[in-house]
């Protein structure tokens, strides 16, 4: 059991599932919560305001979710078992433990079920095309793991994608739930009251998805540089391959600055909105980390340093999950 946890990558599967958990009930909740207060001081009569996709639902847009990314994860190790032995020698499931024909079996399991509670989940909405959101990530993992991951940035672009899909999902399905009617109920009460509420849901949720993409991405770069030499014996095309080491560190440290500067103007929202307790947990836990992989990429001359920035990276995206929480508790 403890393999096939690894062979999943179950600690990444509990961030994917509390990002989804942060966007329901750190952003979108606490959102109503604060309109319904403001209705109900105005005067008006305030029913059925609130989260409209069902507790149980949400489960199984979780579930779902999870799944597709736990396939994905299979798939990825089972194309990528020859250079996993250079690597990761230590890490290899496929073909030692779990058997190769057993993990096709159960990606396609996986992706089957993830997709079947998510056109479940989209028809329940409404919206059947709602569907086509988890189809497209079981299509393009598959994609990555056979030939993206080998190319040169592409895959790195389309893993960073992914993960800015995850918090766009939960809104998406959220708002397919029902939030359009009462959002032109909050206009004829409020004049533009539906309109700011979906301006600033969309914000705070697109604001996310454009950090995870982006801590996603300089992420991947460093694993590549990380990965040299089994991706080498392997005859990818990745970004250190092509260009050199150097080149691509640079181009990481580049998108962690441009991360740093895009988090700096969000900060500015977080100030304006009276929100001090998230704006100095997002110095201290976001922002002081990104300058911290800053120095340990500058001074990088081994796999052990690139691991350790890898690490780091990790944690960034953690924190970020929890600044929802945080932003939760202090509305």
């Amino acid at each position: 059991m403890l393999h096939f946890f690894k062979l999943i990558r179950f600690p990444n599967l509990i961030i994917i599932a509390l990002t989804m958990i942060g966007v329901r009930y750190g952003l979108l909740e606490p959102l109503w919560r604060s309109v319904i207060k403001d209705m109900l001081e105005r005067g008006f009569l305030v029913r059925g305001m609130g989260l409209h996709m069902s507790g149980i639902n949400f489960s199984l847009l979780v579930i779902s979710t999870v799944l597709i990314a736990a396939a994905g994860y299979i798939i990825n190790d089972y194309f990528d078992t020859k250079t996993d032995r250079i690597n990761r020698p230590n890490k290899v499931v496929i073909g030692k433990i779990i058997q190769r024909r057993a993990a096709i079996i159960l990606h396609i399991s996986l992706s089957f079920v993830g997709l079947l509670i998510a056109i479940y989940l989209a028809y329940n909405a409404g919206n059947i095309k709602l569907a086509l959101l988890q189809l497209f990530s079981i299509t393009a993992l598959w994609f990555y793991s056979t030939h993206l991951k080998k190319q040169l940035l592409a895959g790195n672009i389309l893993i960073a994608l992914l993960a800015a899909l995850v918090p766009i999902t939960t809104g998406m399905f959220e708002f397919a739930s029902g939030a359009i009617t009462n959002l032109q109920i909050l206009n004829n009460s409020a004049p533009e009251m539906g309109s700011y509420v979906l301006k600033k849901g969309a914000f705070i949720v697109i604001g996310y998805a454009a950090f995870a993409f982006l801590s996603n991405l300089f992420r991947e770069i460093i694993k590549d540089i990380e990965d040299l030499e089994g991706d080498i014996a392997d005859g990818c095309r990745t970004l250190p391959i092509v260009i050199g080491e150097e080149p691509s560190k640079f181009i990481a440290m580049s998108l962690i600055i441009c991360t740093s500067i895009f988090l700096g103007l969000v900060q500015q929202y977080i100030w304006k909105w009276d929100l001090i307790i998230l704006f100095y947990f997002t110095i201290f836990a976001v922002q002081a980390p990104l300058l911290y992989i800053l120095y340990i990429l500058w001074n990088a001359y081994d796999k052990f340093s690139y691991s350790k920035a890898s690490v780091v990276c990790k944690i960034i995206i953690t924190t970020g999950v929890i600044s929802m929480f945080i932003f939760s508790f202090i509305q």
